[in-house]
Order: C-alpha cells, then structure tokens, then sequence
C-alpha cells in the first residue's frame, strides 16, 4: 500500500492523547478483558463501558424518540369504545407489520370483567393500519370485527387484562405464536394460548406462571412478558410483582427463566431486577413512585443488548400536597415511560431516569399517559426504528369510580375528551445510546477484539460540523496476556490513513483507509479500535462479510 505523508502537528496530538488516554483509563472505567472479546461479524451497540477501555473526553448519551402526533391505532369501533390499551403489542413479519392491541368495549375498565378483547390489525408501513374483519366471533349480533380474543373467541372473556403475543421457535407449526395473558378465569396464574396464524387461539398452558396468595394481592396484574432467549437457550420472563412497601403498592418488575415454557419458578421466588428504591422521590414518608410493566425485548439486530421502557406510575399520596382542592382519590396518578439497557437482561443501566416517552402538554392527547407497548419493528427502509405507546388524556384511576372522577376533574385532572390512542415514535436504528465526542474532539479506544468480516461500517451522525477517523491497533505483542497496553497501528490502517468521515448521517458508513476498506486480511487476529470523535454520536459498529 502506498505510504501517506504524515502530518507532523496531528503525530505530536495524536500521542498527547495517546498518553492522557492510558493515563486516566483507570479514572474514567476502563473496562478489561482477560481474553480478546469474540465479536465475529455480529452488530455492537453501546450500553455500559465495555467498549471504551481507554476514553478522552467522550461521553455516553442516551437518545428519546421523535413522537409524530398520529393517532395509529384509534377507538372508532363500538367493541373499543372504552378505548385502546396499553397491554398490546406489535412484530413485523417479512413485509407485514402485526399489531395485537387491547380494547374495552367499557369505559369502566376497573369494573366491567366482560367487556375487554384483543383485537389484530396489520399494516405495510407501520403508520396506516387496516383493521380486518375476521368473524370470529358475534360482537352485538355481528361477526364484522377483529377480535380475536375475548367476548367468546378464543373461549374466554376476559375484562382489562391484556395479552403479549410472541413468535416461539421451539413450538410446533399449530403454537407458531403464543399469547400470555391473565383473565378471569386464570386464577393466579397466567395461562399461555397459541395460534398457527396469529388469528385462531386456544388455550395450551395454563397457569404458566403463578403466585402465591398473600395480603397484597394483584401480582401479574399487567403486561407480563415473556419470550425465548436464545442468547442463553432459555425462555424468560418479565412480570409484575408487588413489593411490601410503606405507603406504596411497591410494583416492581421481577424476572425469571427457565428452559422450558413450563418450568418457570413461583413469582415470590424471582428477584425484582426493577423497583422503587432510595433514588425515587418521597412524599414525607410515602414513595410515590413504582413500575407498573416493563416492555422488555432482547434487541435483534445486535449482539447482547437488552432494552425495557419500565412504565413509572407517579402516585397522588397527599391532597394538600398535591393541590387536590376535591380530596384524594383512589390510586390515581400519571405514567409515563423510561428507558434501561442491559448486556444480559438481568443487570441493568438505567442512566439518568428521565421519561424516554414523556406526557404532551395539558390539553394534548398524551397528556396524562404515555406507556409504551411491547414490540420495536425496523422502518421499511431499516433506517429508522418505531414504537408505539399508550397515549391518552385520562390518568390511572380516572375510571375507578364516580369519586374519583369528581376529585380529578375538580383539581383540572379530567379526562376532556376520554382519549385512549396507540401512537408511533420513531427512533434512529441502534439510536438508544451513542458514544458522544466533544465539540473540541474525543477519543476512545476498545478492548481487544476479534472480529469476522471483510469492511468495518458505523452507524454515526456528525451532522455539519462533526467529523471521526478510525485507526486499527495490534496490541503490544509483550503484553497480550493482559491485553491492557495500548498497542500499536497496523501499518496502512492507522488513524491517520482514514479518510475523514465528514457531512455523515448514516447507519451503514464504510470506513475506509487511503481509499481502501478491505480488511479481511485482520479477521480473526486480535486487534483494538480507536475512534477520534469530534462533536459528533457513534450509535455502533459492525465488521461486515
């Protein structure tokens, strides 16, 4: 390969850095490896410190999605007249987007234990959704709807208990999909239907997962979460479990595996990786904060990368307080969704706890509910990423009783216009968390890598003014044991023969060295990365075949 001038100020800079890298690796998490890490060719988004071993002024940002004001999923049939609800949930499927979403056909949905349904609607872009007709089964002397669990199909009724449809590869083709979901006559536990289509349910499992009576009642009282990891070949589980908590309900979201779909521990025994704790704000001697569900999904496109939107339920504890000129109604109080992210789905970062989802402005249709509903499907063009969330202007208990619907709408906290909506936001691939350079430049540097794949390509965004360089780095051949020296450049691929990445906003940007981005001849070879960020976001990175 031909040599490139070497830039005599950028050489001098370039081991300023160097030294003020390993010298505040310790300081600033360095995160050490015993053995090269094994990425092949597989997608790497960033979550925690594992791949910023040595940084300089680099910083990681958590990102909240674009809402787009759309009313996706809407009431507008009389079995959803109560409206939409937050237990549904969405799968794209080659072209076709699936939706499974809650409905009351009540607007009394702590009462009415008969008037709820699962309903299906599907879509070929993810924003407009036909709602077919089925026949399933006779809503008001009709058979024109798309209900497909509830009022008798299915063979239940169920009230406001809401389903998680997911896709299991270990079923035979006639359990294809399954649906967990609580109802009336599940007792304590929650049964599991399946379906070769999506469409026709029956019951398979029942009591899936189960508690043990006690004086706080209504575990799994929400979305419960399940799918097959196959990450670790075992199904997991995510689901409501109340906590004993002064002046709390304590909802907390525990999880469990096992590895078989019916071999999951009693809930009592499975750890709360979710919960209020002593970072939740307090009202004198009452938390007034829990986690009503969870949304959790294992990310598809990378390699070990967990995400949960834990649904916050801010709790109304004290009239005075709070302003409640009519007095305190009954476990009532807004939602809104956060964002955390794990490499094993049992630890978790949960960052700066701001809403990732937050409540529209008084008088929008969000502006008492935003929860976010299980399911992230890729854009058409896989550049962008949607979720959907509950939104509407009615708070938790706005619907318990006459009371507490004259307290809330004395305090200016009614339900105006009684909206309850599924709507889309829209999010960058990999976009839930970016390595950020500063405006006057930062660096990091990898753990030793061993990858598989012919070209590196960056999801990154440096808008106008940013700019980024890569280098490749042979560790220290005296200090692989440890793999903690800095190394040095592989010749024709250091930092300074990268061409400038510059006016970049894409999810797949080829890197290249002096024109060439062929590095084929480095798979399977331990190597590190340096990346100079310079006022611009790194989402991931991927040696591709």
């Amino acid at each position: 390969m031909n040599s490139k001038p070497v830039n005599t100020r950028r050489v001098i800079m370039l081991a300023s850095l160097s030294t003020a890298i390993c010298s505040n690796a310790q300081a600033l998490g360095a995160a050490t490896h015993d053995k090269p890490l094994e990425i092949g060719s597989n997608r790497q988004v960033f979550i925690d410190g594992r791949f910023l071993s040595q940084k300089y002024n680099v910083e990681l940002r958590k990102h909240s999605p674009v809402k787009t004001g759309e009313r996706n999923i809407d009431h507008d049939r009389p079995w959803e007249a109560g409206g939409i609800g937050p237990y549904s949930n969405v799968i794209k499927e080659d072209d076709t987007y699936r939706m499974w979403y809650q409905v009351m056909a009540s607007v009394q949905w702590h009462i009415d234990r008969e008037a709820g349904a699962i309903c299906y609607a599907h879509s070929k872009n993810g924003i407009h959704w036909e709602k077919p007709n089925l026949g399933l089964v006779e809503f008001n002397g009709s058979k024109d709807n798309n209900i497909v669990l509830g009022h008798g199909a299915g063979g239940v009724r169920i009230g406001q208990e809401g389903g998680l449809v997911f896709i299991d590869p270990k079923a035979p083709a006639d359990q294809k999909y399954r649906m967990f979901i609580g109802h009336p006559a599940a007792g304590l536990g929650v049964d599991l239907f399946s379906s070769p289509d999506g469409i026709n349910w029956k019951l398979t499992h029942s009591d899936l997962v189960t508690y043990r009576p006690q004086d706080r009642g209504h575990h799994l009282d929400s979305q419960n979460v399940i799918f097959y990891d196959d990450r670790i070949d075992k199904y997991v589980f995510y689901g409501r479990k109340n906590l004993s908590q002064r002046g709390s309900q304590g909802r907390s979201i525990a999880r469990g595996e096992s590895s078989t779909l019916t071999g999951f521990p009693v809930l009592q025994e499975m750890p709360s990786i979710i919960y209020p704790d002593n970072f939740g704000p307090t009202l004198g001697a009452s938390q007034v904060v829990d986690y009503y569900k969870s949304a959790a999904i294992k990310y598809p496109w990378a390699q070990d990368a967990y995400y949960m939107f834990p649904e916050v339920y801010y709790h109304y504890v004290d009239a005075r307080i709070q302003g409640l000129p009519g007095g305190l109604p009954t476990n009532a109080g807004p939602l809104d969704s956060q964002f955390a992210a794990s490499r094993d789905g049992i630890v978790w970062e949960r960052y700066d706890r701001r809403p990732f989802v937050p409540l529209g402005q008084k008088g929008e249709f969000d502006w008492a509910s935003a929860r976010v509903i299980h399911g992230l499907v890729p854009s058409v063009d896989d550049r962008y990423m949607y979720l959907y969330y509950r939104a509407s202007d009615w708070l938790h208990g706005w619907d318990r009783n006459p009371e507490n619907k004259r307290m809330l709408t004395e305090a200016e906290l009614g339900a105006d216009q009684n909206i309850a909506v599924l709507s889309r936001v829209v999010l960058r691939k990999d976009g839930f968390i970016s390595v950020r350079g500063g405006y006057q430049g930062g660096s990091f540097t990898t753990p030793v890598l061993v990858f598989d794949g012919s070209e590196l390509v960056l999801n990154i965004d440096t808008s106008a003014t940013g700019f980024a360089r890569v280098g490749i780095i042979r560790p220290d051949s005296g200090a692989i044991a440890g793999y903690d020296d800095y190394g040095v450049e592989v010749s024709g691929f250091g930092v300074e023969y990268c061409d400038l990445i510059h006016t970049a906003n894409n999810t797949n940007y080829v890197v290249k060295w002096a024109g060439n981005n062929d590095v084929s001849a480095l798979a399977g070879k331990p190597v590190r990365l340096q990346f100079e960020l310079h006022n611009c976001d790194l989402y991931a990175f991927e040696f591709r075949r």
